[in-house]
């Protein structure tokens, strides 16, 4: 029986850089159909293990990523994007929803449609954006053109379903409390844990688990699969940006999705929340969400957790007797270590005033909330051989904005894809391009490792060459061995092997909004409609300008300045993050 190899995903927070996310995907989709495809042909003399994904996690964009993922995983077609093959330079829709809903649909001028306030006349703003675009994207994700079919590397075993867990944030929060003052006094300790995740089974008719959703694919229209679908809209709703959504859950599930435990092995216990939430009265448990990524962006330890079969067990890591992983794709690393290190964002430089402070201090609480330091340093550990990071490289042009910006989504913090459709193309282009060197030169483990014992065929064919020179083989260093050879865990066929290259023609094309045009207006003008018709709905209905025999002037008065000092705000943004893609993608005039 052949030695196999289980992938876990988990796919980070990325706002409109979940078009990196998914041409990463993209391009695992290809490599992991080509391997089990070639593996069956008669002249194949490459590695025969397998290689399974069991579960994927996700948060945010990568939440929306991965379930869109899991959708595709049992449709029998896929087209794939080449950008040096004009025949597969732009797949079909219906054959690809990674590419249509992050390169295609998710843009600026749907984001500032005001179809969701017109619909709901005389409610409260729910988002600074306009959603409708997000509820078209998750409707026609379940259109996808093609058979259905269980491919052969998703699951487990003789388990064919992929286990789907999706973070989200609850406003509401799940109540945990403990005795403190004494053994004869009531009262007791809480807190409040709103950190979620909602965790499907999605196959061909999927054996029920307890505190999991069982999917079956080949029915979609069930209440369950609704609420799939909401779940994928309420783990992206970036806060106050997006629309936060409705949920509602059976309260028995949090024994079953707890994270808070203690002990050793077979000795590990639950934490499970206070004994109300279980009363019959409570179900079902209902809150509002927003984005996952608000308090867990990067959901290693769920995926972890699952691809261990506990949360006191571990993967090996050495590298000899690895046969699991997880595969993080987190598209802002560098983005994040170049902003800190450029000195216009000292600390000391910050501006003191009360806004300011504010929107800092909103930013550490949820930075700190993410903060996973252990986690982070071993997926970025080269010899640390069962956590692997997969993030945006490029080669820098030289200008320090090459190197905080190596996607172009990556600008105004993450919202800058939405702006232009190349610069969401490019990234998606790029996400292939990253995952096909990482699966050619990083994805690897010792020749000697148990997962290659009975590799029989051409090793010196298959050993991993040096990413400098193709000549000499790679080393690496595992259990503290050095100068090791390697072999690949997902070999790259011949055809998949051919380097993606990005051409100059497929680079970001901000020209168009930077210079004074009729692009450049069309966009300033969405942006001054969206923000009248936030402006004039707060002030009516949030703010209730309405009182007293002024109150009429104080609403026109109220509308005008507000709307003027949203766009203006807006457009600044958007103008400043427009010249940061020109000087990250092409050097100025003079320069050196």
């Amino acid at each position: 029986m052949a030695k196999t190899f289980e992938i876990g995903f988990t796919m980070a927070g990325a706002i409109s850089a979940g078009a990196y996310t998914a041409g990463v995907m993209d391009f695992f989709i290809e490599a992991l159909d080509a391997y089990y495809a070639a593996k069956k042909q008669p002249g194949w003399d490459g590695p025969t293990h397998d290689v399974r994904v069991p579960v994927m996690a996700g948060a945010s964009a990568g939440g929306m990523t991965s379930a869109i993922c899991a959708l595709h995983a049992f449709r029998d077609s896929f087209d794939h994007v080449w950008p040096q093959d004009e025949a597969r330079r732009i797949p079909d829709r219906r054959r690809n929803r990674l590419y249509s809903s992050w390169v295609e649909d998710i843009d600026i001028e749907h984001l500032c449609e005001t179809t969701d306030l017109e619909n709901a006349p005389g409610e409260s703003v729910r988002s600074l954006l306009c959603c409708d675009i997000i509820d078209r994207i998750v409707g026609d994700a379940f259109d996808i053109d093609g058979a259905i079919v269980g491919r052969e590397w998703i699951g487990r075993g003789d388990d064919r379903s992929l286990r789907l867990r999706l973070t989200v944030t609850s406003l509401r929060g799940v109540p945990y409390s403990f005795q403190i003052y004494g053994a004869h006094d009531p009262r007791r300790y809480g807190m409040l844990n709103h950190g979620e995740f909602v965790d499907f089974k999605i196959g061909v008719a999927p054996t029920p688990i307890d505190g999991a959703y069982a999917l079956d694919i080949r029915n979609t229209k069930t209440d369950d699969w609704d609420l799939f679908r909401t779940v994928a809209k309420a783990t992206g709703a970036f806060p106050i940006g997006l629309a936060p959504r409705r949920l509602s859950r059976r309260p028995l599930e949090y024994r079953f999705a707890s994270r808070i435990g203690y002990g050793v092995g077979d000795a590990y216990r639950v934490i499970d929340p206070d004994e109300w939430l279980f009363e019959p009265r409570n179900d079902p448990y209902k809150f509002i969400a927003v984005d996952g990524g608000t308090v867990d962006n990067e959901p290693l330890e769920m995926t972890r957790r699952y691809l261990s079969g506990g949360a006191t067990a571990r993967n090996e890591s050495d590298g000899f007797h690895t046969t699991k992983a997880v595969v993080l794709i987190a598209p802002f690393p560098n983005y994040i270590e170049a902003k800190v290190a450029n000195s216009s964002f000292d600390p000391h430089n910050r501006d003191m005033g009360l806004l300011s402070i504010s929107g800092a201090l909103l930013s550490a609480l949820v930075n700190q909330a993410r903060f996973k330091p252990d986690e982070l340093k071993r997926a970025a550990d080269d010899a640390y051989y069962s956590r692997y990071l997969i993030a945006p490289s490029r080669e820098s042009i030289g200008t320090p904005e090459s190197v905080a910006y190596p996607i172009a989504c990556g600008v105004m913090g993450g919202f800058g894809g939405f702006l232009h459709k190349s610069f969401r193309r490019h990234d998606y282009l790029l996400g292939r391009r990253n995952a096909q060197a990482f699966l050619r030169w990083h994805f690897n483990l010792p020749e000697k490792a148990e997962l290659f014992e009975e590799f029989k065929g051409d090793i010196e064919k298959w050993i991993v060459r040096a990413p400098d020179d193709a000549t000499k083989p790679k080393r690496i260093t595992a259990a503290d061995q050095t100068n090791l050879r390697a072999l690949p865990v997902i070999p790259l066929t011949e055809k998949l092997s051919q380097e993606i290259v990005i051409p100059p023609e497929e680079l970001p094309t901000p020209q168009e909004l930077f210079e004074e045009g009729p692009a450049r207006r069309a966009l300033d003008r969405r942006l001054a409609a969206r923000a009248r018709g936030v402006v004039d709905r707060l002030v009516d209905v949030d703010l209730k300008f309405n009182g007293g025999p002024f109150g009429w002037l104080e609403r026109v008065g109220a509308k005008r300045v507000g709307a003027k000092l949203v766009s203006s705000k807006s457009t600044d943004a958007v103008h400043g993050a427009i010249e940061d893609v020109m000087k990250a993608f092409y050097k100025q005039s003079g320069a050196p």
